[in-house]
């Protein structure tokens, strides 16, 4: 691996129900328009409650991948020796405390990118400790992948898609 930043590992999760609403509302505006009393109302607010809950079901999964993420760094960091805090080698490096400390899940609209911003003189760290180095004999320690594999985020039909399913249906009801 190079000394750039072009493997920096983040997971992303993002919901996108545009083209739900744009059906949704030509639907209701269709029984507005041929008279079907309160239906197209009644439609439209069943879209914005599946909708609501969608966002919110991304949103506690992001949550809990973030958390998931945090903690598999903070125990696979902290089994090296050199990585505990008050060890004059622990304030030499990249401080790997606040590679924990600045995980995020960084929101735009309704997308979230989950990663790290923690910075060795311009070289983003985490990529260092998700797949290691060859050439400095550091092992990779994957909290990125085996969060998501865990998580079933990189699967179909996964436990994340039942929960979103279920936020729709449940707005839908």
């Amino acid at each position: 691996m190079s000394w750039n930043n072009d493997n920096i590992p983040e997971i992303d999760i993002s919901y996108q129900d545009s083209q739900m609403r744009s059906v949704m509302a030509n639907i209701s505006a269709m029984l507005d328009k041929n008279n079907f009393g309160n239906a197209g109302a009644k439609l439209r607010n069943m879209t914005a409650m599946a909708s609501y809950n969608g966002e919110r079901a991304v949103n506690k999964m992001a949550e809990q991948t973030t958390d998931e993420v945090r903690n598999l760094m903070r125990e696979r960091q902290y089994r090296q020796p050199s990585y505990h805090p008050g060890v004059k080698a622990f304030d030499r490096k990249a401080n790997n405390q606040r590679m924990v400390d600045n995980l995020k899940d960084h929101v735009k609209d309704n997308n979230h990118r989950i990663y790290t911003t923690t910075t060795n003189g311009g070289y983003n760290y985490s990529q260092a400790f998700e797949f290691g180095l060859l050439t400095r004999n550091y092992p990779a320690h994957h909290p990125f992948q085996d969060a998501a594999n865990h998580l079933g985020l990189n699967q179909l039909n996964s436990s994340f898609d039942d929960e979103v399913n279920e936020a729709l249906r449940k707005g839908f009801s």
